[in-house]
Formats: structure tokens, C-alpha cells, sequence
């Protein structure tokens, strides 16, 4: 084969490896909100590495590991939020991939059922770090900030924006 077509078709397998990566991160993220409302909460949990983080931004629920994080979504407040019908929603994220490691920015919208119907609940951003371990990404911490006014959101907006940039070269 000459060196022009395999020049071609090594571009071709690089562009189709990250175009399977972004569509594998996008299934990891769309998975978190059906698992985690329907109290599948070994498949929320393995999302993450085994010592992943998950620092929703408020020490009370903050979480660290798979039991961490199966024992906060088990909690009481959560169940609750399923018995009465809630949704976590979202957004497509923004994704930038770099051989075994990723980011992903997006929107996160939890809408809960009361007796006067269904409302918005929580809006926040959310940050995704992923890496892939052994054939797979999970992520090794997703940081969630309320979208309230507060500075620390606009803030992991914008630092994960410039780390995306950094990741991408």
C-alpha cells in the first residue's frame, strides 16, 4: 500500500475512534438520569472509577467512591424525590477528548412532581471528568454547581471552557 493511502486511512481510524468516544461519553451521560430515577443505583454508580468523585457542591451530599455514592442515592431525600416522580435531565454536553482522558460541560435540570404538577426543582452546570479504563469510560469526578447567581458556577463554566481548550492543544 503506498504511503499516501495508508496516511488516509490512519487519519480515517483516528477521526472514527474519537467520533466512537464522544458518542460512548454521550450514552455515559445519558444514562445518570434514567438509573438514578429509577433507583438502578449500581448502573449510577458505575459511571464512575472506583474511587471517583461526585461533588455536588454541598459537603452534606458530596460524594467519594462507589459505596459514597450508592449510599447517598439510596438515602431517604432521594427516594423520596422517585416515590413522587422527578426527572434529572440533561443537556447534550460540550466534549473535548484527548486520547484516555475527557471533559464534558453541560446543563442539569431536575423537575419534581408535586400536587400542583410538574416544576423545576434544580437547575445547575455540571463538569465531567472521564478517563478510559480498560476499554471504558468512566468518570473519576463530575463537579456540580447550582446556576443561582453565584460566582462558583459562572466560575467552573469558565475554568472547564479553558481546560477543554488546554485538553484539545
Amino acid at each position: 500500500m503506498n504511503k499516501a493511502i495508508e496516511d488516509r486511512l490512519h487519519a480515517l481510524e483516528c477521526r472514527l475512534e474519537q467520533v466512537e468516544s464522544q458518542l460512548e461519553l454521550y450514552q455515559a451521560l445519558s444514562t445518570y438520569g434514567p438509573a438514578v430515577d429509577s433507583l438502578s443505583l449500581d448502573l449510577a454508580a458505575s459511571l464512575w472509577t472506583q474511587d471517583g468523585v461526585y461533588d455536588i457542591g454541598d459537603e452534606r451530599f458530596d460524594m467519594a467512591g462507589h459505596a459514597d455514592i450508592l449510599d447517598t442515592l439510596n438515602a431517604d431525600y432521594h427516594k423520596d424525590l422517585v416515590a413522587k416522580g422527578c426527572a434529572h435531565t440533561m443537556s447534550l454536553p460540550l466534549i473535548a477528548i484527548k486520547d484516555e482522558q475527557a471533559i464534558g460541560l453541560g446543563y442539569h435540570r431536575l423537575y419534581t412532581h408535586e400536587d400542583t404538577g410538574f416544576g423545576l426543582h434544580r437547575l445547575s452546570v455540571s463538569r465531567w471528568d472521564w478517563v478510559k479504563e480498560s476499554g471504558r469510560w468512566v468518570a473519576t469526578r463530575r463537579t456540580h454547581r447550582l446556576l443561582d447567581g453565584s460566582p462558583e458556577a459562572r466560575e467552573l463554566i469558565r475554568q472547564t471552557l479553558a481546560d477543554m481548550q488546554s485538553l484539545k492543544g
